[in-house]
């Protein structure tokens, strides 16, 4: 009986891990992986890992597992030349971006790509019909599809779901632990923003002497709900490639408070990579920032909240205000372990401390009497110092005695020499090392002498905010309103940063559904009239079906559920004078903000200015401003008038793309001679803008008869071959390739193959 029992824990071990054995994995070189499982990718996780190959195309590929070929797909885009096999364990394993597949497998594909005359082919064997044997070559690795050199490489379930590699059965030698970077927190609820007018912050980490563990050189503090970011990655050697780590934990006080675990994914969900990681950083390059909180639209069932918080800190406002401590647990799959620990506060959403009374003395001296909350022990206060505002900065002053008492009661006692319309505010410094920056209390004019000097207004993810920049000598509250025209639409007191900075953050709602003028206010009182913005538009979308029309010849179309939340939109019009100069049909239009996280694409219609040759010869792109180089959408045409889809903001415009593609460095020259019966036909293949469809804007013919075009976008490298060995003596070689708006290159050549000289 003792044998047994000793044997059952290892059985259910390997049974929880998901796998009973350990395999080989599909090339026989040392593994080192340049992405992992559940990586970012645009709209979707990655699905597999992606083992390097030495840089270079041509690296076996062995089957792991005795089975059959399920699938075997051929593109110019996506996996690329892809083998799916049915393993006889139930399992399936994907091999993409390939470059040669063996024999058996060519040959079916070849023969579907001649009968179909198309390169493009997605196929499904009869069962059993192209059997596999464990260990068995099966293809050689590429960069087919997207991509450097490498081999894509997937594990998934019996349903056809990923599952991690590394947890389902491949081993790795890796030592190295996960590596943090950066700590961030965002806000989580729909009105406020941090002291530095913003909605999301990070700091940088610092390694402490201990292997593996990181922390902050700050204690910060909360009183609005929020949620925790990491800036975090996963290595296999300390200057390999950067991957996700496999599990994140956040524990708030020793207890579990929320868990990310990347050891499987589902197809149906896999839009909720933008919640998983946080998008805004996605679209800045900075691809491996994880959320440790949710909400409704992250579907991804590996992220959970065992309290039911969500990952949502102050949820449930100060039921456990003060001094809390936060860590983030970062374990790989080979059970390396990394660990980000630090404190902060969370307080009130209201002050610490409220002014009680005023008193001025006969010597002009001034004495302000604060009392403290009931909650004031719980925040540990080691000190108040007030702080004078000048201009953009705070800074401490010595004309200034601030006493503050164990029973929570404050006095502030200044001198004659502190103006009127100097700000002074209340900075209390906490025994943990913590800062809160609490009440304005001197210095708040009724008016200000002169308006604005200038107003900025810009739209984000979350809203619309409205910068405020004074050139007073004295501060006031400042106040925004919205309109539509004449009607008002709403008043907000901005938040002040400083002496001359103001800050008003808006959230998107129904009654904002064009805005059309913003008015800023210096006062006490929002009803005295200042600064305007006349000419800004935006629109709240989001709820329900919109079209917005600006009258400068640009539609934009939101369907009922092309945003996952409401967002304000707004849209600019450059007017370009010199349009056939820039190669453009129409102005220059600005789609606000950059960053748009969509459930499905929207429409963008824009009516051309040009002639009808011309419109024949146009498409909407997008600007990409890191490349500096306008991408063309897929377009369609109505008259005068073109429409494409897009799932983010920026730049776009109508562009005529006059240049048809180019054919450059073909092997095969005109009246030559060859030796080889079987010589593959090569050359370089570029579009300048428009590009192509699909295979069948590449018509290769030898002799008159079809020929595979295989193509690499990313190389521009086409090539082909024959079937057969070309009979010696003539034969002619015809090249036609077309573009999206039908612009046309053609070639036409003939060639000679020799005869194979008798050997004496």
């Amino acid at each position: 009986m003792k044998q047994i029992f000793s044997i059952v824990p290892l059985f259910l071990m390997l049974f929880i891990s998901g796998y009973s054995q350990t395999l080989d994995w599909p090339v026989k070189r040392k593994i080192d992986l340049a992405s992992g499982f559940g990586d970012m990718r645009a709209n979707r996780f990655h699905s597999g890992v992606d083992i390097r190959t030495g840089g270079a195309a041509g690296e076996a590929v062995f089957s792991p597992v005795e089975g059959y070929v399920w699938r075997v797909r051929a593109s110019y885009e996506g996996y690329g030349k892809v083998i799916y096999i049915m393993g006889n364990d139930g399992y399936y394993y994907v091999f993409a971006h390939l470059a040669k597949f063996i024999p058996s497998i060519d040959n079916y594909v070849k023969s579907a790509q001649l009968s179909s005359k198309r390169y493009f082919v997605d196929l499904y064997p009869p069962a059993d019909s192209l059997k596999i044997r464990k260990g068995q070559l099966i293809a050689q690795s590429g960069q087919t599809g997207a991509g450097a050199p490498h081999l894509h490489f997937e594990k998934r379930s019996s349903d056809n779901q990923p599952l991690n590699p590394l947890s389902h059965g491949f081993s790795l030698n890796d030592n190295v632990r996960p590596i943090f970077t950066r700590v961030g927190f965002k806000i989580l609820d729909d009105t406020s923003m941090f002291d530095s007018g913003v909605r999301k912050m990070f700091y940088d980490v610092i390694k402490t002497e201990s292997a593996g563990k990181y922390t902050l050189d700050t204690v910060l503090y909360f009183n609005r709900p929020f949620g925790i970011m990491t800036d975090c990655y996963d290595l296999m050697r300390p200057s390999g490639m950067k991957r996700s780590v496999r599990k994140l934990s956040l524990y708030v006080d020793d207890q579990l408070y929320y868990e990310s675990l990347f050891d499987t994914l589902n197809y149906e969900n896999e839009q909720s990579v933008n919640f998983e990681y946080d998008y805004g950083e996605f679209v800045e390059d900075r691809p491996k920032v994880r959320r440790l909180f949710n909400d409704r639209w992250n579907q991804f069932k590996g992220s959970k909240s065992p309290n039911g918080s969500k990952g949502h800190i102050g949820k449930k406002g100060t039921d456990n205000a003060g001094v809390r401590s936060a860590r983030v647990v970062a374990e790989d799959c080979c059970g390396n372990v990394s660990e980000l620990g630090f404190k902060f506060i969370y307080g009130p959403a209201e002050n610490i401390f409220h002014l009680d009374s005023t008193i001025i003395t006969d010597s002009d001296s001034t004495f302000y009497y604060f009392k403290a909350i009931g909650e004031y022990k719980l925040f540990g206060i080691d000190s108040v110092v007030t702080f004078k505002g000048s201009k953009n900065s705070w800074y401490a002053t010595k004309k200034i005695k601030t006493e503050y008492n164990d029973d929570g009661s404050l006095i502030c006692k200044t001198d004659s020499r502190i103006r009127p319309g100097q700000v002074l505010r209340l900075f209390i410094f906490t025994q943990s090392g913590g800062l809160i920056r609490d009440n304005l209390y001197h210095g708040i004019l009724d008016r200000v002498a002169r308006p604005a000097k200038e107003v900025v207004a810009r739209v984000d993810e979350d809203g619309l905010w409205v910068d405020i920049f004074s050139d007073n000598k004295g501060a006031s509250k400042a106040w925004v309103k919205l309109y539509n025209d004449s009607t008002l639409l709403g008043i907000w007191q901005a938040r002040m940063l400083n002496p001359i900075n103001y800050r008003c953050f808006i959230a998107p709602s129904p009654k904002l559904a064009t805005i059309t003028k913003i008015e800023v206010v210096l006062n006490t009182s929002p009803d005295y009239e200042r600064s305007t913005i006349e000419n800004f538009r935006a629109y709240a979308v989001g709820y329900g079906q919109r079209t917005i029309a600006t009258g400068d010849r640009i539609e934009v179309s939101f369907a009922e559920n092309s945003l996952y939340k409401p967002m304000l939109i707004q849209i600019r019009t450059n007017k370009i004078i010199r349009k056939s100069a820039l190669r453009l049909n129409s102005d220059h239009y600005e789609i606000l903000p950059e960053t748009i996280l969509c459930r499905e694409e929207f429409e963008v219609s824009i009516e051309m200015v040009g002639d009808f040759p011309k419109n024949d010869l146009s498409g909407i792109c997008w600007l990409d401003k890191k490349e500096n180089e306008w991408v063309w959408l897929e377009n369609e045409r109505d008259g005068n008038r073109l429409q494409a889809k897009s799932l983010g903001g920026g730049s776009f415009a109508a562009v005529i793309d006059y240049d048809p593609p180019s054919i450059k460095n073909l092997n095969v020259r005109a009246n030559k001679k060859y030796r080889n019966a079987n010589m593959p036909i090569r050359f370089e293949l570029s579009d300048t803008l428009s590009g192509f469809e699909d295979d069948r804007n590449i018509l290769i013919k030898l002799d008159g008869n079809w020929m595979i075009p295989e193509y690499d976008p990313e190389t521009f490298i086409c090539q082909t071959a024959p079937i057969k060995s070309l009979e010696p003596g003539e034969h002619h070689l015809a090249i036609v390739v077309t573009d999206r708006v039908g612009n046309k290159v053609e070639k036409y050549l003939k060639f000679w193959i020799r005869a194979k000289s008798k050997k004496r």
